[in-house]
């Protein structure tokens, strides 16, 4: 990645893998690249000077590219790109292995865990910023002090970043010190089941140098069961904690108070001084479509936010009834995936307690087979959250479900939309 002078990027869109694509512009490299869907992310990377198609083709791979990164959503198997960077003998890397690379050659701090750890990079990012560590920081998710970006370039030898567990892909990386917030079976489409999924995270720990450290969520029991494996400097972190250092956070809910509790943390352990890190925490406004206020649609406010995950849902949907207690909040909840909205249906049952209304639009595919997709619908998921919650609907899509919310914003309620899939579209629809 260092020496290749053009690069072509698959999937360049991706929240992940656009970081790269601006670094590599940065350094004056040629970029160009493809994706399905055109998006701000691309246009701010065509403004930047990257040459990149809508749509996957074989005629997109010019010869004289000398490396191509392709992002892990693509079937390796199929996309046309993928196989002619592999017949012109160029050299092809992942996302998290061309990540992995950079990490080599940095002071890497990998923000990893089931829950969080989008927000914690960016309040450890920009925390490590204001205390003057001129680090590099790279986010799943567009940060406004980034000028909407996810990545800030430094000129130092930090280096923060998101690591995702999916297909073990943080194991890539090379991490002076890990901030681990959490562990909670996911990704179930990949790992075998809990034992198999926290054994990713021990090869993660394992990976930390005597030198190095962890911040590690003393309150998980998952994460307790690990910890032996460092042989850096553990630094714990508990509602102990949390309580004794109080800071002042900018968003809402009790686990952000815990997010920034392990970055305050992660970020004195490489020189930050407190009260940099405190100011940092306490101006912090959130990212992209984590808790995200979009505005209003009629005498309704909108808020957009990516959790999937049974646990996100409920937390996050208790921060919105702290904030909001006296007005009905309406939950419009687009599942990710057919095969984890089946293998996790008992833990959706119980999620949405805080919601006045529940409505599920559809069930966004990604990687789901004939046989998930038999399985489960998003018709059936409502007859099974009806077992638990007295006001579940089918939004039976987005367009049904925009004429369903026309006629609830106007009792002056709080809608929410969450979800990985397309479901921010219907938010930004609603406030436009």
């Amino acid at each position: 990645m260092k020496n290749a002078k053009h690069i072509h990027f698959i999937g360049i869109g991706g929240i992940g893998i656009s970081a790269l694509a601006h670094l590599a512009l940065a350094e004056g490299k040629k970029v160009t690249g493809s994706d399905a869907f055109d998006s701000d992310l691309i246009e701010d990377l065509i403004h930047q000077g990257a040459h990149i198609t809508i749509g996957h083709s074989e005629d997109n791979v010019d010869s004289g590219a000398e490396l191509v990164i392709y992002t892990e959503a693509i079937d390796r198997d199929n996309n046309p790109e993928y196989k002619r960077a592999k017949a012109l003998g160029i050299p092809t890397l992942s996302y998290f292995q061309a990540l992995g690379q950079l990490t080599q050659n940095q002071k890497t701090i990998v923000v990893a865990g089931t829950h969080g750890k989008t927000t914690t990079t960016a309040m450890g990012g920009l925390a490590l910023i204001s205390a003057g560590l001129d680090a590099t920081v790279i986010v799943g998710s567009k940060v406004k002090e980034f000028h909407g970006r996810n990545i800030r370039i430094g000129k130092g030898d930090l280096l923060m970043v998101e690591g995702c567990e999916y297909r073990r892909s943080f194991l890539s990386l090379h991490p002076y010190g890990v901030v681990l917030l959490n562990c909670e079976l996911e990704h179930l489409d990949y790992y075998r089941d809990e034992a198999d999924y926290m054994e990713a995270y021990i090869e993660l720990i394992k990976s930390i140098p005597p030198h190095g450290f962890l911040v590690a969520n003393m309150d998980d029991a998952n994460v307790r069961k690990m910890i032996h494996h460092c042989a850096g400097t553990l630094i714990p972190v508990t509602h102990k904690e949390v309580s004794e250092l109080d800071l002042e956070v900018g968003v809402l809910g009790d686990f952000n108070q815990m997010n920034a509790t392990h970055a305050y943390f992660a970020v004195k352990q490489v020189g930050g001084e407190d009260e940099k890190i405190r100011e940092a925490l306490k101006n912090f406004g959130g990212t992209w479509r984590r808790l995200e206020t979009k505005g209003s649609f009629k005498k309704a406010l909108v808020i957009d936010d990516y959790g999937h995950h049974p646990t996100e849902i409920k937390a996050t949907l208790k921060a919105v009834k702290e904030a909001y207690g006296d007005r009905p909040i309406v939950c419009v909840f687009q599942p990710h995936q057919y095969s984890r909205t089946h293998l996790m249906i008992e833990e959706f049952k119980g999620s949405f307690g805080d919601a006045d209304q529940v409505i599920i639009p559809n069930i966004y595919e990604a990687r789901d087979s004939d046989d998930d997709k038999s399985k489960i619908d998003a018709e059936k998921l409502v007859d099974i959250l009806k077992t638990t919650h007295s006001n579940v609907m089918w939004g039976d899509g987005f367009d049904n479900t925009y004429k369903l919310l026309s006629d609830i914003a106007e009792k002056d309620c709080v809608i929410i939309t969450m979800g990985a899939g397309t479901i921010g579209t219907l938010a930004s629809r609603l406030v436009s």
